[in-house]
């Protein structure tokens, strides 16, 4: 039987000549991130109504007294804070713009990643999108804070590894990758101590392909060099802790809620179940259950075609053993500390190259194309409420779960600890000092009240977790200087106060947060 020939219009034909998103290329790329850095930039400096958040003002505390490093973290976050506030001035929009920055060094580093790993544009451009869309990303791009800068360093060091891999195993000798990535890691542990754990994902990886990798002394010896290049890089962190007795070492025991941490184990089972199950749902907010679904599907197949696309399997399973090495980590954490809903999200960025490679190959395939759909809305949706949440803030049901007290409440507060001043110097008749108990609500003041005054923190003698206040040299509450002056003091009781400090008296005038001010100074008790 005669075969007739479909008759194709020529519109028609350059279509099927065309792939699926031909368009995205690494222009269109550059014209996404970079655009949306300059209008993140625009809106921090002109329409950001948001307060410092009590992080944020604590680490441009740490940036006003530059050091090796600090109690809590390394000193990437400070010295980005230090180097913006330096050259803009300390305005609010100052002390965010190393996020926003980050953010995009983080976009696009992970659609590089992805275009090195896959051979194609569309699934860079795919890549740099869903980390734009992801809530989790969102808010790291606007609140300065370490997870930003860290999970961008994160990407880098993936990159620089999956490079380093890739090259070793064609037989070159890609010293230059190696000591790059070294770089990345210890930069990144700078800002968060939890890039230790990418290391382990590339050792996995190299375990798992032992057979195909060459493991020789060429491997052996770029391993040894990225150690040292990291270790380098980590270097102020050793220095600064080794002549302070290695607190951010007992901080981070605290975290773990093992023994000799900065504070007691949390709960025990069937506790930590709870916990674990609230980290498993919390995920479900910070990256959303659109972008989550695709990353889990992307896993998902990229375990099951390893036997069906045996040459794309290397790249899958080293974006497989970066993230899922810090999610595993995480979720055992939780069963016997808290862990903070942010604190996994570096592992997913790996996963989204999986969801990005997923896309291109199934192509416009309706349960992907509903996917992103979701995925877009959701994500404008939370871009849209991190920039006017006072617009959502009025609007019933959904306004009751807008935390407004966390952003906009420090300016209110400086004000009225300025009031109690007030009433303290026409009392005594002497310039009062100003101590919270809390490392978060002293640093707003110091930078909300008027001057940007010293400000003490008093948490460890209340109660709370030690903090930075504790090693900088002009907060030390057992000044001489600081005797028989009057104070005012922010949360915890009059009795809490009294209890560990030497005052003629307290009396509280303020509440929600409470508010006291006090007489004649004694310094802390028990000769502390």
């Amino acid at each position: 039987m005669r075969q007739h020939k479909v008759r194709t219009t020529p519109q028609e034909e350059n279509a099927l000549e065309r792939p699926w998103l031909a368009w995205a290329d690494w222009r269109a790329t550059l014209v996404l991130v970079l655009g949306l850095l300059a209008l993140r930039v625009t809106y921090l400096i002109f329409l950001c109504e948001w307060d410092l958040v009590q992080d944020e003002a604590h680490y441009w505390e740490w940036a006003r007294r530059p050091a090796l490093s600090y109690y809590s973290k390394g000193p990437g976050v400070a010295w980005s804070v230090w180097l913006s506030t330096t050259v803009f001035g300390h305005e609010e929009w100052a002390i965010r713009l190393p996020a926003a920055i980050f953010s995009g060094i983080g976009a696009l580093a992970l659609a590089r990643l992805t275009i090195d790993v896959t051979s194609d544009e569309r699934a860079g451009l795919l890549a740099a999108a869903a980390w734009c869309l992801v809530p989790i990303y969102q808010a790291e791009a606007q609140i300065m804070t370490i997870d930003g800068p860290f999970v961008a360093c994160w990407v880098l060091a993936a990159w620089g590894g999956w490079r380093a891999f890739a090259r070793h195993e064609a037989g070159d000798r890609p010293w230059g990758l190696w000591a790059l990535t070294g770089l990345a890691l210890g930069v990144g542990f700078l800002f968060k101590y939890t890039m230790l754990l990418l290391p382990p994902g590339f050792i996995i990886y190299g375990a798992l392909r032992r057979r195909e990798l060459p493991w020789d002394r060429r491997l052996t010896a770029g391993a040894v060099l990225t150690a040292a290049v990291m270790l380098a890089a980590m270097s102020p962190f050793f220095i600064w802790n080794a002549r302070h007795g290695w607190p951010a070492v007992r901080h981070e025991l605290g975290h773990l809620g093992a023994p000799g941490g900065d504070v007691p184990t949390q709960w025990t089972w069937p506790f930590g179940g709870f916990s674990a199950a609230d980290l498993l749902l919390s995920q479900i907010g910070v990256v959303g259950p659109p972008a989550l679904v695709l990353i889990v599907m992307a896993a998902l197949r990229a375990v099951r075609s390893r036997w069906d696309e045996p040459g794309k399997w290397p790249h899958r399973l080293l974006m497989l053993c970066c993230g899922l090495v810090m999610l595993g980590f995480m979720f055992a954490v939780s069963l016997v500390s808290r862990v903070e809903a942010n604190w996994p999200v570096a592992g997913y960025a790996t996963l989204v190259v999986l969801a990005a490679e997923l896309t291109v190959i199934e192509g416009p395939r309706p349960r992907l194309i509903s996917a992103w759909r979701w995925t877009i809305g959701f994500g404008l949706f939370t871009l849209s409420l991190l920039m006017f949440p006072q617009v959502y803030a009025k609007l019933p049901v959904l306004g009751e779960y807008v935390p407004m007290y966390r952003i906009v409440g420090a300016r209110r507060l400086a004000g009225r600890v300025e009031d109690a001043m007030a009433l303290l110097r026409e009392r005594t008749g002497e310039q009062p000092f100003v101590a919270a108990a809390s490392y978060g609500r002293a640093s707003q003041l110091a930078y909300y009240l008027p001057g940007r005054p010293t400000v003490y923190g008093a948490g460890r003698y209340v109660g709370r977790r030690g903090s930075q206040y504790d090693y900088f040299e002009d907060t030390d509450l057992t000044d001489p200087k600081l005797l028989g002056r009057p104070a005012v003091l922010v949360l915890k009781t009059p009795e809490d106060w009294q209890r560990e400090f030497r005052f003629e008296s307290i009396e509280q005038i303020g509440t929600d947060p409470p508010i006291h001010v006090a007489r004649e100074y004694g310094g802390p008790k028990g000769g502390e």
